[in-house]
């Protein structure tokens, strides 16, 4: 059932993640591919794009949708998801050469970054048990968090809008208002995001074994354990295993120790290492002679 808490639909948002390609192709355009207008007279040309690391391939959603915008015909080789290899081509393309030249940068950014996450996301699952879920930590918002599932692991909250995620600002703020304990806050951020009553999803990070069994006695959703030592990670685990509450481990979770922190016994783990922290996959994109 947690998996209703980490895994938000991103099909409603592919319109968004269209227009961001294509704003990020904007801002790199400018006034105009000065180089490009330059150099290259007016004419159709084929070009490809080839993977020259192994991986997840991902991206393949926003190169198209910036491609046939500008009236590029694409034609994809290796779905997504799908593993490549050095040498692999992954997209076919015919159409105006300056148009190719100005697009390139933008979709190879898209193709290379995402894949990079798929391939780190697919690497750090297959080393826990548990399930593996992204944070906030993006660069490219819809579509990272669109790699991480293509990857095999989950988005976690998309936004700022899909859920409650009362945070360690949110609980010192409040505490600054009352003059009260982490505790003490702790309690009344659950209590004020209760009273809206929206069904909306409440989770609460905490970062102590009291603040934990503080934040149970309000019955949150989830409770996300940031940065606690693994210890005592099993030890909330053990006490609060059956009050229903989905726990979450978070802060520091890596591909060194992400096996660990799953053999705790939580219900999952987020990493914002995982977008963060990954190595882009190279890709090229060549004209054919």
């Amino acid at each position: 059932m947690f998996e209703d808490y980490l895994d938000f639909d991103i099909e409603p948002f592919k319109e968004k993640i269209k227009k961001k390609v294509y704003e990020m192709y904007e801002d790199d355009l400018g006034s105009g591919d000065v180089t490009t207008e330059a150099v290259i007279k007016p004419m159709k040309i084929k070009a490809i794009i080839k993977v020259k690391d192994d991986g997840i391939l991902a991206g393949m959603f926003e190169a198209r949708s910036l491609l046939e915008k500008v009236g590029i015909k694409v034609k994809e080789l290796i779905k997504e998801g799908s593993d490549i290899k050095k040498g692999d081509i992954v997209i076919e393309m015919e159409g105006d050469a300056r148009k190719i030249m100005q697009t390139e940068r933008t979709v190879l950014n898209f193709l290379t970054r995402l894949s990079g996450i798929a391939t780190l996301t697919n690497k750090m699952a297959k080393e826990t048990k548990t399930k593996l879920a992204a944070t906030r930590k993006t660069c490219f918002s819809f579509s990272d968090k669109r790699a991480v599932k293509i990857g095999g692991g989950y988005t976690h909250r998309l936004g700022l809008f899909d859920m409650y995620l009362i945070k360690g600002n949110h609980i010192d703020t409040v505490c600054k208002e009352l003059k009260c304990s982490r505790v003490e806050a702790i309690k009344e951020c659950l209590r004020r995001v209760r009273e809206r009553k929206d069904g909306k999803k409440i989770e609460i990070e905490v970062e102590s074994v009291e603040e934990a069994l503080a934040a149970a006695e309000e019955k949150p959703d989830i409770i996300m354990l940031d940065w606690v030592k693994i210890p005592d990670v099993k030890n909330v685990v053990k006490l609060l295993k059956k009050s229903g509450i989905c726990i979450e481990a978070s802060g520091g979770v890596t591909p060194d120790n992400v096996k660990e922190f799953g053999e705790t016994g939580v219900d999952f783990v987020s990493s914002g290492y995982i977008t963060y922290s990954c190595k882009s996959l190279d890709m090229s994109l060549e004209v054919l002679k």
